[in-house]
């Protein structure tokens, strides 16, 4: 069960010293602890935090995973639309054509980007700041202004922000993000951790100083260049320590800085 129900139930925050870099002026958030769930959204998604030599990013669970997992975001839900008028350079608001209901803010702090169309739009990327909910013509509204007024033929994608649906990391088939430092269940708001030593599931014996790729159920195990044992290429850290089968050892991971 989530530690805070209620958006007002600030406390002191417990975790540890913070900001010992001096690169985190201000923590937007209501006094969540990296070791405490809500219910409510206190930060927006994605919003950094510094505790000691570790790094977390605001997140929500759509799926359950244990402390120590190594975790993965679930499909993006990128939807390929189409401009549903000409938006003019230089204002942040872009409607555009949506055929699937979405619910309001569903794409709240992700992105929109042209994917194709006129050369003069492709590749350009935009983060959402909000959108109500509906289908047909609906209007993003936009942290970013517009550098090049759209045109109706453009194809756009919205993509979900990385931290809005986590679960636990089942042999990389998703994007890597973090370590869970704490329990978490479906429908819960936390700080993941992305960088710095954490506890760490493994599945099979390592050395340290190994380079670690994701293995299955949250687990990770030692990346070796040249096997087709590992589903995934990426590496999400190094081991600290030698590491156990079915054990959490000591790892530094290095996801999101």
């Amino acid at each position: 069960m989530a530690d805070i129900t209620v958006r007002n139930q600030g406390e002191v925050s417990e975790e540890g010293k913070q900001n010992w870099r001096g690169d985190q002026v201000a923590v937007p958030q209501g006094g969540q602890s990296v070791y405490k769930t809500s219910t409510v959204q206190l930060a927006q998604l994605g919003s950094r935090k510094v505790v000691g030599d570790r790094v977390f990013r605001y997140a929500l669970a759509s799926g359950g995973a244990g402390a120590g997992d190594l975790c993965e975001c679930v499909p993006t839900s990128v939807l390929g639309v189409t401009a549903g008028t000409v938006n003019p350079a230089g204002g942040k608001q872009f409607t555009f054509y949506l055929a699937t209901s979405s619910g309001a803010d569903e794409y709240a702090e992700g992105y929109l980007h042209c994917q194709s169309g006129t050369a003069a739009n492709m590749g350009y990327m935009y983060r959402i700041k909000s959108h109500p909910e509906g289908t047909g013509n609906t209007v993003l509204s936009l942290y970013d202004p517009l550098k090049i007024a759209s045109d109706v033929i453009d194809e756009w994608s919205i993509t979900k922000n990385m931290y809005s649906g986590i679960v636990e990391n089942t042999d990389g088939t998703e994007m890597c993000v973090g370590v869970a430092p704490i329990l978490i269940t479906s429908g819960e708001y936390f700080w993941l951790q992305t960088w710095g030593p954490c506890a760490l599931k493994h599945s099979a014996g390592a050395n340290a100083g190994i380079a670690l790729s994701p293995g299955a159920t949250g687990e990770a195990y030692d990346y070796v260049i040249g096997t087709t044992a590992k589903n995934s290429a990426i590496i999400v850290g190094q081991s600290m320590q030698v590491m156990t089968a079915s054990e959490y050892g000591m790892a530094f991971i290095t996801i999101a800085p």
